[in-house]
């Protein structure tokens, strides 16, 4: 089972944004697809981003994905035109 959870409200240089933490229990890998769909089911017709920061700043102990959930589709990031 994926558990999608909030972690409140952030400002972003994209505006105001909702953090999520999506995993599973037992903290298993997931595939880009399964994080999509259980971001997709949580929040439909909605955008968000994930980041990818610098090997120096990187938190990587858990299979844990962190989406911002934005309010509005993010200027000039619609891969579709």
């Amino acid at each position: 089972m994926i558990q999608v959870k909030s972690r409140g409200a952030v400002q972003t240089c994209l505006g105001p944004a909702e953090q999520l933490k999506i995993n599973t229990p037992e903290y298993r890998p997931l595939g880009w697809r399964e994080v999509w769909e259980a971001f997709a089911v949580a929040y439909p017709g909605r955008w968000a981003v994930q980041v990818f920061p610098p090997a120096d700043q990187l938190v990587d102990s858990k299979s844990v994905y962190h989406l911002w959930v934005l309010e509005k589709e993010p200027d000039g990031m619609n891969l579709r035109g």
